[in-house]
């Protein structure tokens, strides 16, 4: 009796395997019908060279997607199957473009860039699902880390999944950065040339292919979710100086393709006022990465131990810092020299070499924090600091005094030669 349940659950089962895949292939082969009569429909009403081209590009992505389906289709739909389906409408376009005159070299040439396009616009809803994932996660667990510590995660934290899950996400925004503004460039490229040069209709037609791929939209996410980043993970360092870096980059090619953009959504108030929307989210990304910046610096001066007065920008920065210096110089404290040489000796070793001249100078100046000038008068300072307290001075000053006191003598003699005796004095003796 069991063997006979157990054979007909057998055949259940496999008969509701059966008519599931059935099911799934109905569902493909109507799917592939769907794409293929719509694309046909547009072939139709295509009238300029991008049309055909993102019409080229959209027969190769159907024979791509449904590739591993061949044998299934061909049987499935008669006379045309996938093979004469394709072909079709690859003859189809090519009679359209011949009708509106346009050159096959053209219409490939963009067709590649129209390839290029979706594949970007593909690459970003991938890392854009990543890069939330991975924000939720990170926010978690720094939750989990605060509630342990009373602390905010920073790089030091000694929690290797978490902290690899940061360098991830940070990467992971950084390649989105990227693929968007890839992404936009090949758009506008697709009409090789300027937008005030453009007809109407292509500007419509590209105004299109922006809301399409949701440029404007991908940007605004992209900022939100760096300031979300940043205020997480509250790094330091090495590591807030690359997310200051990536805030300029962003905010250098948003400059390059804004007015583009805003000249393609002169049609309606409501998308002008999209794109200057981003200027102010970029301002306040701006304000939040420096004052972060700032702040660490603040931070490491107290870590190791060093009074510079605090300071939230450039000026005060190289200011206040070249005032600690002077201090030090002076030797305002009268403290004794093995006290001050023991105290530049923890600066040299554990600020400046290993943070100050390693990391955070070449970057305020590369970021025009502070000048090439005042970093050179910092340097100069720190180099006269040395001077003043080395050991090595203060010996070479007692060497030289020994010195002197030994040659004078020598000296004395060679210039001031004793006068030779008289004969009196030669015969008295």
């Amino acid at each position: 009796m069991k063997t006979i349940l157990r054979l007909v659950a057998l055949l259940v089962f496999s008969s509701l395997i059966l008519v599931a895949q059935q099911k799934s292939d109905y569902a493909n082969v109507q799917l592939f019908q769907t794409k293929a009569q719509s694309i046909s429909k547009n072939m139709d009403k295509a009238n300029s060279v991008q049309e055909c081209a993102e019409l080229n590009a959209s027969v190769d992505a159907l024979e791509k997607e449904f590739a591993d389906d061949k044998t299934l289709l061909n049987k499935a739909i008669f006379p045309d199957g996938y093979d004469r389906t394709i072909e079709h409408l690859r003859g189809k376009l090519l009679v359209r473009q011949k009708d509106l005159g346009f050159i096959e070299s053209q219409v490939v040439r963009i067709t590649e860039l129209e390839t290029t396009v979706r594949g970007l616009s593909d690459q970003v809803k991938k890392l854009n699902m990543q890069n939330d994932k991975l924000l939720a996660d990170i926010q978690m667990l720094t939750q989990n880390v605060q509630k342990l510590t009373g602390d905010l995660f920073n790089a030091a934290t000694p929690l290797d999944s978490l902290h690899n899950m940061i360098v991830k996400l940070r990467q992971g925004l950084q390649d989105r950065d990227a693929l968007i503004f890839a992404l936009t460039d090949s758009l506008f490229l697709q009409y090789d040339k300027n937008v005030s040069d453009m007809k109407d209709v292509e500007k419509q037609g590209l105004l299109g292919k922006i809301e399409r791929h949701n440029i404007v939209g991908n940007v605004k996410r992209s900022i939100m979710e760096n300031v979300t980043f940043l205020e997480t993970t509250q790094l330091k360092g090495s590591d807030l100086v690359t997310l200051v870096r990536q805030q300029k980059r962003f905010q250098s090619q948003w400059t390059g393709i804004a007015p583009k953009l805003t000249s393609i959504y002169m049609s309606g108030k409501a998308r002008k006022y999209e794109v200057s929307s981003v200027d102010s989210m970029l301002a306040v990304w701006g304000d939040k990465v420096d004052d972060a910046m700032w702040r660490s610096l603040n931070t490491l001066f107290k870590e190791k131990g060093f009074f510079v007065k605090e300071f939230k920008n450039g000026e005060e920065f190289s200011a206040n810092f070249i005032t600690f210096l002077s201090e030090q110089i002076q030797n305002l404290n009268e403290e004794t020299n093995d006290t001050r040489f023991k105290l530049f000796t923890n600066f040299h070793e554990n600020l400046w070499l290993t943070d100050l001249n390693a990391t955070w100078l070449p970057a305020l100046t590369e970021l025009n924090k502070i000048s090439d000038t005042q970093r050179k008068e910092i340097e100069a300072k720190v180099e006269k600091w040395r001077s003043i307290v080395s050991p090595g001075a203060s010996w070479l000053i007692y060497v030289l005094v020994l010195l002197g006191v030994l040659l004078i003598p020598i000296l004395a003699i060679r210039l001031f030669p004793k006068a030779p005796k008289t004969p009196k004095e030669t015969s008295s003796t």
